[in-house]
């Protein structure tokens, strides 16, 4: 990638940390500890979304990467080159299977979400704003195989710049919603601008895509025959994933009410942020690692992942050594009653950094179009979840980090790192 490939990434990424700062500051300021719980549980349970995606997105990189070499863009944004016809098998088996999910998970999500959150009545009006989340997120998963495309192709930059006008859009109108004592409303703008970005992108810059997708048929059933062996072991690691991050604030609002699932949901943000910007070095580089996987160029592959995986390791250091200045700095504010206490932020980062650890191992062997780390996940969920039930029902939000962190430095990180170390050469000796 060009250097102006990584710093789109970096800004982008780095842009998700500076906003979530100011996002942080504000929701202090303008909602009270049960709102912020309301509202980080909003996003929580809207984020459900990547088990209805069950890793396609990210499979659908892998499989263009490979699709598109000996490919170009033109001016439409139609494929041109001599194997067109094919990626656009693709293409448009890829877009017509999305339309389907967002269907399908607007009609589970709305009514399930209401379910959920009617068990518990804290005083806000809050139906009307999650419908509006629960649709605007339901609509935004028809973006995801569009970016998936761009990027496999090798349009990184491209793909980071649509996701970073996302980000500045999506931050500035939660913030004038917020300000504006709009509430919950706020947690809906994010959706709601990213579902617009993307729309205005492609409608401009690349039309060819509604029409590959709304003309000629498709040979489903050998393109998910092909797609699905990959596919289901990332969707299993997906949900894995969303059991590892996500679950535990509700987890939390249901046992031990909205201000503690608000201290949860804040304290991951900021440990996630701290991982996405990590993962902006692996991110980069998934299209030219799985060109060098297509070409069999092994030395290029490793070279690439070696020097991303270094890279992403000191900026999640410099991140954590960052947040232990902000709670020395802040040891008197009224914020730091907003996130968990310093021992349980130091261990919720010592989770996110050995899921960010396993999650490049498993992208560096995903460039062989194979998921070898899928049940060392699944494991690991299955472990964490109930752990994690029982503390929050009968311990502390310090008590599920605690377990949540035996659970990867125990079990998950050690087994990814045996199972990659001999995965790598089994799968390139088959």
């Amino acid at each position: 990638m060009k250097p102006s490939g990584i710093l789109l990434v970096l800004a982008q990424r780095g842009w998700q940390a500076a906003s979530g700062v100011l996002t942080i500051v504000l929701i202090a300021h303008c909602m009270s500890p049960q709102l912020q719980g309301w509202y980080y549980s909003f996003l929580s349970v809207a984020a459900l979304y990547t088990l209805v995606d069950l890793g396609l997105s990210v499979v659908l990189v892998q499989h263009v990467a490979h699709r598109f070499v000996g490919l170009h863009w033109g001016a439409q944004g139609e494929p041109v080159g001599p194997d067109a016809q094919r990626f656009m098998q693709l293409m448009r088996w890829a877009l017509r299977r999305y339309v389907f999910l967002a269907v399908l998970f607007a009609m589970l999500l709305i009514p399930g979400g209401a379910l959920f959150f009617s068990q518990r009545d804290d005083g806000f009006s809050w139906l009307a704003a999650w419908l509006a989340l629960a649709l605007s997120t339901s609509l935004n998963i028809v973006t995801l195989p569009c970016l998936a495309i761009i990027e496999g192709s090798g349009a990184v930059r491209e793909a980071y710049a649509i996701r970073f006008a996302q980000g500045v859009l999506g931050a500035a109108a939660c913030w004038v919603v917020m300000l504006a004592g709009g509430q919950l409303w706020a947690a809906v703008m994010p959706a709601a601008a990213g579902l617009c970005v993307v729309s205005i992108v492609v409608w401009r810059r690349r039309p060819a895509m509604l029409r590959i997708v709304l003309s000629g048929a498709t040979d489903a059933a050998a393109l998910a025959e092909e797609i699905w062996p990959l596919q289901w072991r990332v969707g299993l690691t997906w949900l894995s994933g969303y059991l590892l991050t996500q679950i535990y604030t509700p987890i939390l609002f249901h046992f031990q009410g909205a201000v503690v699932a608000g201290q949860m949901g804040l304290s991951l943000t900021i440990a996630n942020t701290l991982g996405l910007l990590a993962q902006s070095w692996i991110a980069r580089s998934v299209p030219a690692m799985g060109k060098a996987a297509a070409l069999r160029d092994w030395k290029t592959l490793d070279a690439i992942f070696r020097r991303d995986l270094q890279a992403s390791m000191l900026s999640f250091g410099a991140g954590v050594v960052v947040v232990c200045c902000l709670y020395a700095l802040l040891a008197d504010s009224v914020y730091l009653l907003r996130v968990l206490p310093f021992g349980a932020m130091l261990a919720l980062l010592g989770v996110v950094f050995a899921n960010h650890l396993i999650g490049a191992l498993a992208a560096h062997l995903r460039v062989h179009l194979r998921e070898p780390l899928v049940w060392v996940s699944v494991a690991a969920a299955f472990l964490s979840v109930p752990a994690a039930v029982w503390a929050a029902a009968n311990q502390s939000a310090a008590s599920v980090v605690g377990a949540m962190l035996a659970v990867q430095c125990c079990l998950a990180l050690p087994l990814s790192l045996w199972r990659w170390h001999g995965c790598k050469k089994s799968l390139r000796n088959p």
